[in-house]
């Protein structure tokens, strides 16, 4: 029976290590990023500001004055809303990507049976769909967040659904597609040779 070696130990964690401090790494960059535009850019912010207003018939002007408050108190609050959902949707999304890599990096360094590597190539279709699925996260928050700020709402389904799309794209293309078509070939080739890639 021809088993091939696994791999174990230190090497096998240290990798692990190095992967899971990449990904953690780029979240907290995206975070500091998005946060630092937020702080420092006018128009970044604006994005994510509503246009939520006062009424302006009220009985008093105490009425208005604290109408205007509560509104802006609404904004501002909503306006932080949207943003911090921005920002966890699209490090969500990014750690797909990061794993979906790492997955099919895995399978074509592997050095396992064709077959294996193609029941294997079709069970990790998943990870080419969590950047839609993380999108579709994104799009259901910004109907919730509508109710107080229609503007940024649209912003965060819009750019939320286009990072996953284009996410499970690239995947699809630069992973997935050339991955197959060498494990197809290998698998049709007489003598039943390995996959060089």
């Amino acid at each position: 029976m021809n088993q091939t070696p696994q791999k174990t130990g230190s090497g096998a964690g240290h990798s692990a290590l190095i992967y899971n401090i990449i990904i953690i790494a780029l979240a907290i960059i995206i975070v500091l990023i998005l946060s630092f535009l937020y702080r420092k850019n006018d128009f970044f912010r604006s994005l994510f500001e509503g246009n939520v207003t006062a009424p302006t018939q009220m009985a008093s002007e105490n009425d208005i004055r604290e109408a205007a408050k509560n509104v802006e108190q609404i904004n501002r609050t909503a306006t932080h809303l949207s943003f911090f959902i921005l920002m966890f949707i699209l490090v969500l999304q990014a750690t797909a990507f990061m794993m979906a890599a790492k997955v099919f990096s895995a399978l074509k360094r592997s050095t396992e049976a064709v077959a294996i590597r193609l029941k294997k190539l079709e069970n990790a279709d998943l990870f080419l769909d969590l950047p839609l699925y993380f999108g579709l996260l994104g799009t259901v928050s910004s109907f919730i967040v509508m109710s107080f700020n229609p503007n940024i709402s649209r912003l965060i389904a819009y750019s939320s659904t286009l990072v996953g799309i284009i996410f499970s794209v690239i995947l699809r293309l630069v992973f997935q597609y050339p991955l197959k078509q060498a494990l197809i070939t290998a698998a049709d080739e007489p003598n039943g040779k390995e996959a060089k890639q």
